[in-house]
Order: C-alpha cells, then sequence, then structure tokens
C-alpha cells in the first residue's frame, strides 16, 4: 500500500475521537515521524550540535601527542614574493626541501600545484620544485599533493612530473563542503552539490600515518587547542641558514600542512575558533579545517551518525510526554527531559558519537505544548458549557468563583461578616388570584429579570428566589471592602428599575408591583447545604433570619428599606437612615430598627 494513502487512514482515524484527544496525538505523531525521519529539524540540530562542541572544548578539549603542525602562507609571504603564486616553484622547492631535512611524519599541501611546465618561460624554472619532491622522496617522507575540482567535480589536472616523484596515490582532494548553512561540520566521502568527491587531504594523510579507520563522518572539533602557525617566509629562512636542528625539532615526525593563512582568502566557517591569533573569528583558513580533521583522525577517528531508526524510536519515547496531563510536575520533568538529552547527547558527542538531540527535544516538547494547548482548549470549553447550563441559576459572581476553583465541592461552609437581603411582593397572593398563571410568570420573570441586574451590578450573590421573594448576601464568595455600602446601593437600584418597570405596566394595564427590602449585617456560615446529592451555595444564621423578619416590618413601617441597627452603623455617611425605634421582632427580643426610602434621597 502506498505509504501516502495508509497515512492518510491512520490520520483520519485519529481525527475522529472525543474532546480531541486524538486529534493531538495524530499531530504529535506526524510530528515525530517528521523531526525522526526528514531534515527539517537539521538546523535546530546544527545550532544544538555548534554548542555542544564549544563546551567540550571549553571544557573538556582533548589534547593529542605529536600534534599537527600548520605552515602557514601569510600577508607577509605574499608582499615578500613578488610573483604571481602559479610561478612559487621555485619557494615551493625550497620549503619541500626543508621539509625532507626535518623529516615529518607525512606532508600535506593544501595548494594545488600548476597543471603544466613552465620551462618555456625560464629554462630550468620547474627544477627547484623537482628536486624538492625528490628530496622528500629519499628522505622517505610521505607527501600528499592537493588536488582541486571545477564546479562539475572534476579534478584539475597536475603536472604529471610532480606527481610521478610525489608516489602512487599521492592525490588527494583540497575541497571542502559546507552543510546547508555554510558551517564545515562533515568530512570524509562527501559530496557538494550532489557530486562526489575524492579521497580528502586530511584523509590521505592520515592513511599515510596508519589511522585510516573511520574516515567518514563529522569532524570532532573538540579535539586540541587552536593554532599558532609557523609562517612561510621563516621556514624558508631557516633552511637557507642552516638550522637544520630548528627544523627538525618544529616538524619532525610530525604531520605537517603548509596552506595559504590570509586574512581575507579561503576562508571557511566553522563551529568553534581554531585560529589562535583570532580568538572570537570562527571564519578560518581552510588548511585549519584540514588540519583539525587529521586531529580528529589520529586521535580515534571522526563521529559517527546513531542510526535514523534509533532516533525514531527515542522520538518515539519523547512523545510519551503526551499522556500525562498538565501540572507542575509535566513542567518539572519536561525541564528534566530536555536537560538530560541534553547532557546525553554532550556526553555520546564525546565519545565520537553524535545524536541530534534537537529533533528529540522537539518531539518531546511538541508533545507536551499540544497536550497543554489541547488540555487548556477542553478546559475553556467546559467552562463555556458550565456558563451555558448553569449560569442562568447562579449569580454571575459564584459562577466565577465555581470556575476558579474557589468554591470546594462537598458540604459545610466557613463563617463570614456578610449583608443579607430580603425583598418580597407586597400583595402577591391577591394578585396571583386574580391573574392567568402564565401572566404572572411572566411578570415574575419581568421583575426577577430586572431585580436580578441591579444585585449583581454591585457584588451581590443571588442566594435564591423564594416564590416572589430573593434572598441576596453580599461579602462572599467575593471580598468586598464594606458589604452593607454595595446592599443598600444594590436596594436603591432595584427601587429605581422597579419604577421604570412600573411604568411600562401602567402602559399594559397592569396594576404597579410595590416592594419592601430587609437588610441585617452580621455574621453567617457561608457554604454548602443540603446533601451530597443535590445542594447549594447559601447564608445559613441568625442574620439571615432577622433579615428576613425585617423585610416583613416593611409593610408597616412606611419605608421601602428597613434595616437593622448593625446596618445603619456601616451605613454612616452613605445613607440618610431613619430611626423608627424599637419593634418586636416574631420569634426574638425587640430590635432597634431603621427606615430608608432611597427615591426621596
Amino acid at each position: 500500500m502506498d505509504i501516502r494513502l495508509a497515512a492518510s487512514a491512520l490520520i483520519q482515524r485519529l481525527l475522529i475521537g472525543r474532546d480531541g484527544f486524538r486529534l493531538g496525538a495524530a499531530a504529535v505523531i506526524i510530528l515525530v515521524f517528521l523531526c525522526a525521519w526528514f531534515s527539517w529539524p537539521e538546523r535546530a540540530d546544527h545550532v544544538l550540535l555548534d554548542a555542544e562542541f564549544r563546551l567540550l572544548r571549553h571544557y573538556a578539549s582533548r589534547p593529542i601527542d605529536k600534534d599537527v603542525v600548520v605552515v602557514g602562507m601569510d600577508e607577509a609571504a605574499f608582499r615578500a614574493l613578488r610573483e604571481p603564486f602559479a610561478l612559487w616553484h621555485p619557494h615551493l622547492g625550497k620549503f619541500l626541501q626543508a621539509m625532507a631535512v626535518a623529516k615529518p611524519s607525512v606532508l600535506g599541501l593544501d595548494v594545488v600545484l600548476p597543471d603544466r611546465s613552465f620551462q618555456f618561460m625560464t629554462p630550468g624554472y620547474d627544477k627547484l620544485l623537482l628536486q624538492g619532491l625528490l628530496a622528500l622522496k629519499l628522505s622517505q617522507v610521505p607527501v600528499v599533493l592537493g588536488e582541486g575540482v571545477d564546479g562539475e567535480g572534476t579534478p584539475h589536472p597536475i603536472f604529471p612530473p610532480y606527481v610521478a616523484l610525489a608516489g602512487e596515490k599521492s592525490l588527494a582532494s583540497v575541497l571542502v563542503c559546507t552543510d546547508s548553512d555554510g558551517i564545515v561540520r562533515l568530512a570524509g566521502g562527501i559530496s557538494c552539490n550532489g557530486q562526489g568527491v575524492a579521497e580528502t587531504l586530511s584523509g590521505a594523510m592520515a592513511e599515510r600515518l596508519g589511522q585510516g579507520s573511520r574516515q567518514y563522518g563529522l569532524i570532532d572539533y573538540s579535539v586540541g587547542d587552536p593554532w599558532n602557525y609557523i609562517p612561510f617566509m621563516q621556514v624558508l629562512e631557516w633552511f637557507e641558514q642552516g638550522e637544520e636542528a630548528k627544523l627538525i625539532e618544529l616538524f619532525g615526525d610530525r604531520p605537517v600542512l603548509l596552506g595559504v593563512a590570509l586574512q581575507f582568502s579561503d576562508r571557511v566557517k566553522v563551529t568553534v575558533p581554531l585560529a589562535a591569533w583570532e580568538p572570537a573569528n570562527r571564519r578560518v583558513p581552510g588548511v585549519l579545517v584540514h588540519a583539525q580533521n587529521l586531529r580528529a583522525l589520529m586521535s580515534g577517528g571522526l563521529i559517527r551518525e546513531v542510526p535514523r531508526n534509533l532516533v525514531l524510536v527515542v522520538c518515539v519515547l519523547s512523545a510519551l510526554l503526551w499522556f500525562r496531563h498538565t501540572s507542575w510536575l509535566k513542567l518539572v520533568s519536561v525541564a528534566v527531559f530536555v536537560m538530560g538529552i541534553f547532557v546525553i547527547s554532550i556526553w555520546l558527542l564525546g565519545q565520537r558519537i553524535y545524536f541530534p538531540a534537537a529533533s528529540v527535544m522537539i518531539s518531546g516538547l511538541f508533545a507536551v505544548l499540544t497536550r497543554m494547548t489541547l488540555d487548556g482548549w477542553n478546559h475553556a470549553r467546559e467552562k463555556r458549557a458550565l456558563k451555558q447550563s448553569f449560569g442562568s441559576y447562579v449569580s454571575p459572581e459564584i459562577m466565577k468563583h465555581i470556575i476558579s476553583g474557589d468554591i470546594r465541592p462537598g458540604l459545610g461552609g466557613e463563617r463570614r461578616k456578610v449583608c443579607v437581603l430580603f425583598s418580597d411582593i407586597r400583595d402577591f397572593t391577591t394578585r396571583s388570584e386574580n391573574m392567568p398563571p402564565e401572566a404572572l410568570i411572566d411578570l415574575l420573570n419581568r421583575y426577577f429579570t430586572q431585580m436580578t441586574h441591579a444585585i449583581h451590578n454591585h457584588g451581590g450573590t443571588l442566594d435564591k428566589f423564594i416564590g416572589d421573594g430573593i434572598m441576596v448576601f453580599f461579602g462572599a464568595p467575593q471580598d468586598l471592602d464594606n458589604p452593607v455600602h454595595n446592599a443598600l446601593a444594590a436596594s436603591k437600584e432595584m427601587l429605581l428599575r422597579l419604577q421604570d418597570l412600573n411604568k411600562e405596566l401602567e402602559t399594559e394595564g397592569v396594576t404597579p408591583i410595590r416592594i419592601g427590602i430587609g437588610l441585617n449585617y452580621g455574621e453567617a456560615v457561608i457554604g454548602h447545604a443540603g446533601s451530597e446529592s443535590r445542594h447549594e451555595y447559601t447564608a445559613i444564621g441568625d442574620v439571615v433570619n432577622l433579615a428576613a423578619r425585617l423585610e416583613g416590618l416593611s409593610k408597616d413601617v412606611g419605608y421601602p428599606v428597613v434595616c437593622s441597627g448593625s446596618v445603619a452603623q456601616e451605613a454612616s455617611g452613605i445613607a440618610d437612615l431613619t430611626a423608627i425605634g424599637e419593634r418586636t421582632i416574631k420569634g426574638r427580643s425587640s430590635e432597634q430598627v431603621f427606615g430608608w426610602n432611597p427615591l426621596l434621597a
């Protein structure tokens, strides 16, 4: 079966699931597959790899015995030698003779020798270069000649006598290939622009040293310290002055690389600074890349990458973070996971094994972020559903605290100072006897709608509707600076809204509504009351009972709002309450009560 068709069928099946769970799982699986099998996370892997190399080089650099010596043809050499580089035959010949004296373990030329003789210009012009190659052969110094290639991967020819004197299999490519971001990381068996590349210069030198194993992989940039090159002109000077001991001391039995060390020419970008004379510059002369690659080959070989199948398995395991609900523990586990993968990948890199950690991290983080997004979406959807289903049963303030988790489930409560409000419609029994039930329900709904708006506008918690009555408390679950102030403001707005409603009723030929309001302030138990299967959030206590009794007094005292002494004490300065005196309250001793008509204020 076509892989694309199979993947499409799998995704369609996963999309059909409750709460979007399968949708998220499908997205995670797809991304894990892309991360593990395709190359699009390559940039992130490269950035992480470069950081790991820098850490290893700074804290765990591995020096090697008989390190590579670099001879640089710098600006001073090009100023001193006036001829074009293609005509440096005599100077290169002297350098080769100096190396024949010094007897390095292997000599590599990161320069391309001419493809023809220049005898036609000056008789004997090739002689010194040929003598230098012959001297190396007689001194049994292995030499590897650099070979360039054109844009199509075809090697540039080198004058055959030079190749003959250098020996069989003495040619190797000086080409350095970069990754998509322009940085050199791979070496050996690589290809540039899809073209095959011959054996690399450093690889050929390593074979001459008997270090030919593992020549394909990543260059190990953690080996050794930055280089200080030896100037080309200095080597020629030592040779001309006969300082053989100096040459043997510096180059004897060590690999030597000759290359260009100009400031702006033949430079490539690498993962770590390699030039000691430019400690912060990662764009270095190409010869240093060959030298670093040779170092890596001499110290155990290049870095090999773990198989893609193994990366896929680890990515899938990292995606298991999806299956844990979002919590602080999950966030901690994600942080530990990312740090653990990073530490493991650094340790493996030190063992010459490259593990593309970014792909695994992306898989794990995507799984977590997708699950967090999905959980957040489901939570928001549940909140919306809760509001739609129960928003009309409880006040907005209670709904807010239910959704935020401030109101704990289960029976029980806590003591809070609240102001309790009771209101009731006057002569409702008589009205109900003279109105059809449908009209009565419509009238109550219009009345309760206006009263509810007034209560909610001032932070009141609507406890319940009791026939034509309303019970409200202020100060829970929302904390208020002065619950009495809010209750008085709500009472005033209730009466104002009732005035407007009565004007509408008069135009409809309906008898206006008159109400009474009772207010009391004190301590009550606020919480869930009822049974485990059915309970309500309410206020219980003597403060509630007295508020209900005060509402009943409003029929007799001539004030729409009747308040207790505790309310009057808290209302000082905000409401002009009138002392009515002590009144007998059913079921208790007499109480000092106060009347208020906010519409006359």
